[in-house]
């Protein structure tokens, strides 16, 4: 069954945008994206997914809006999208996720108090050049067709999410499977002696979920056949300036926070750390 996406016209802004992307993505069978108000006769139509207007939140009849909800309410028209495609507990793990929701339900100077920043901050970050490109381009289109170039765009970065979040579940999975934990000097190190994909991406999400603390990461060298060694949460008694030059260390940045050495043991690894650590 075709189908078509109707979001209000004017301004738009990112979590409108970002919701369209992402219906782009789930749903192979759009075939425009219109911006206009919608008419009575397509709430009630399951073909047509209305965004971002209409006073209702209908996921079967494809409506999710939120602006009937009361004043406070923290949901918009993006959170319920990410509920409906059950994407929720890997979105919430992503600061701009949380940021667009916030800003879209509480407004720019609630949601930067708790982000803890300024809402000058807030609104920079949020509306920078790309995302002021794509929104201008957006907002100067009245309807797109499925092979439209802007559509394109739209879909790729939709896919670019969710397949994202894809490779993020894979990715824990397989850190659970390698990891490996080691106490050096009264700190925990962690190390991927096999290969894992961009394991630093998903770190955090991995140590909250085992209830523990690490102070170095070990991974290997994409750049280099050999290992990295980095600083997790800036931790204070870990700076690798101090073993810069010791036999088998590479590189080690201006700063202290990562070094590079060549593909030695793991042993080998740990008296290194032992010098690193204080």
């Amino acid at each position: 069954m075709s189908s078509r996406i109707v979001t209000h016209g004017g301004g738009p802004h990112m979590d409108d945008l970002i919701s369209v992307c992402i219906v782009l993505a789930m749903d192979n069978d759009i075939k425009c994206v219109e911006r206009r108000p919608v008419e009575p006769e397509e709430i009630a139509d399951p073909a047509v997914w209305v965004l971002d207007q209409g006073d209702v939140y209908d996921p079967e009849n494809r409506n999710f809006d939120h602006h009937q909800f009361p004043a406070g309410t923290r949901k918009c028209t993006l959170s319920l999208l990410v509920d409906h495609f059950d994407l929720r507990s890997d979105l919430d793990e992503m600061v701009w996720f949380r940021a667009l929701v916030l800003d879209d339900s509480l407004g720019a100077i609630k949601t930067a108090g708790e982000l803890d920043c300024s809402a000058t901050l807030l609104k920079g970050l949020m509306r920078g050049p790309v995302n002021e490109f794509v929104l201008a381009k957006f907002e100067q289109a009245k309807k797109l067709d499925s092979d439209n170039e802007l559509v394109k765009l739209l879909f790729a970065i939709g896919a670019h999410i969710v397949t994202d979040i894809r490779s993020k579940k894979e990715r824990i999975q397989l850190i659970r499977e390698k990891a490996e934990f080691a106490e050096v000097n009264g700190l925990k190190v962690l190390f991927f002696m096999e290969d894992v994909p961009d394991p630093k991406l998903s770190i955090s999400t991995y140590l909250k979920e085992v209830g523990k603390n690490a102070a170095v990461l070990v991974v290997n060298n994409t750049r280099d056949s050999g290992w990295s060694l980095s600083r997790i949460s800036d931790h204070p008694r870990v700076d690798f300036r101090r073993i810069k030059g010791a036999n088998d260390v590479l590189f080690v940045h201006a700063n202290g926070f990562v070094a590079k050495t060549r593909r030695i043991e793991k042993p080998a690894i740990i008296s290194l750390l032992e010098t690193a650590i204080v």
